[in-house]
């Protein structure tokens, strides 16, 4: 078990091969493309411990139950889950109010008030 308490898994609906791949994504919250290209690269640059390594994985994994009980709570680590559109959402928002600082903070230093306050610090 990871340290959200997932079990890993060989995966059986995103598997190109074994499954291996997907399992180890799944079980940690990636997405499967990245535990793809990270197993290339290890075959690449390793040789035949990518193979060794995928090959352990097939064989020393169990194949994923078809029915999973529910993770509530469950979160990808990177926040790959959140919908695109309730990001850009939440930006302009943020913008927004980074705005309305930004005006209230220009109207305060072209006032007469800044310059009040300027001079009586002065003293």
């Amino acid at each position: 078990m990871n340290s959200s308490g997932r079990k890993l898994y060989r995966s059986s609906n995103q598997a190109w091969l074994g499954g291996v791949c997907a399992g180890v994504a799944e079980c940690y919250g990636q997405p499967v493309w990245l535990v793809r290209i990270l197993m290339i690269t290890l075959f690449v640059f390793s040789g035949s411990l990518g193979i060794l390594v995928y090959l352990a994985g097939v064989f020393l994994l169990e194949k994923q139950p078809t029915q999973l009980p529910p993770q509530p709570g469950i979160r990808p680590q990177f926040g790959y889950g959140e919908d695109t559109a309730q990001r850009a959402r939440q930006l302009g928002e943020r913008m927004q109010k980074l705005d309305q600082r930004l005006q209230a903070m220009e109207r305060y230093v072209t006032s007469s008030r800044y310059r009040f306050d300027k001079e009586f610090n002065k003293l």
